[in-house]
């Protein structure tokens, strides 16, 4: 079901060329602007001076991109374009595909702002998702590395900022 799924949402992102190039342009930009959240946020807890939520802000992300390379590094799934023989539509390495690092990142990135400005978090979830989903639409993750990352994410940001 997975494969399949990941052939539907890629041969309908590689048929629409307005989506083909959205989905290109999501995924090459999603790094910079989670880099950009990520550092405002931090910056305006510095500026707030809000000193409690500053270790946490800082070490549940790391804390989630750690473990999520960790399980990406031991299970080594190959990515789509190479277990599928197709062309991804973004140059990437060949290395490990599940869980996403992206899609991990993005949604405990968007989960931090829960610290920082709660009104900021559900916009920033929602472009996780869109970011998750360009992922796959251009060849790079299937459905569930995506759906795994993000399960990762929540998991550490429930147990980082919410217990």
């Amino acid at each position: 079901m997975n494969r399949r799924l990941f052939h539907k949402i890629y041969g309908f992102a590689c048929s629409n060329k307005y989506l083909e190039k959205t989905a290109v342009f999501v995924t090459r930009l999603s790094r910079l602007v989670y880099m950009f959240f990520f550092g405002l946020g931090f910056l305006l807890l510095l500026v707030n001076k809000d000193i409690i939520n500053i270790p946490s802000y800082v070490i549940v992300p790391f804390t989630v991109l750690a473990v999520n390379t960790i399980l990406r590094r031991l299970l080594n799934r190959p990515r789509p374009f190479v277990r599928e023989n197709i062309e991804s539509l973004v140059p990437h390495e060949a290395n490990g595909s599940l869980p996403s690092n992206h899609a991990a990142s993005a949604m405990i990135i968007a989960f931090s702002w829960l610290c920082v400005e709660p009104a900021v978090a559900v916009p920033l979830m929602i472009l996780a998702f869109f970011t998750g989903i360009s992922r796959v639409m251009t060849g790079l993750h299937y459905p569930m590395d995506i759906v795994c990352g993000w399960i990762i994410a929540l998991i550490g940001g429930i147990i980082g900022f919410v217990l």
